[in-house]
């Protein structure tokens, strides 16, 4: 089986529960990055994470505002 260019690798993608955000964590999931989702709308971000597991990626919901720096440090 051919290693995925980003294997082992993490990455946090902002504004990723929708629109361009989102886009973006589907290809570094499909290019097998373990990614972690951070935006405001939970529900969006529950369904990207589906989206990337489903096509047998890893990532994991940050709910957070990137504005609160109180919240950005939780997630």
């Amino acid at each position: 089986m051919r290693r995925k260019p980003l294997s082992q690798q993490v990455v946090a993608v902002t504004g990723a529960s929708q629109g361009i955000g989102r886009a973006i964590a589907r290809a570094f999931g499909a290019a097998g990055a373990k990614v972690g989702l951070i935006a405001r709308g939970v529900d969006g971000l529950d369904a990207a994470a589906d989206e990337i597991r489903w096509a047998g990626g890893e990532a994991l919901v940050l709910p957070a505002d990137v504005s609160d720096a109180r919240q950005v440090q939780k997630a």
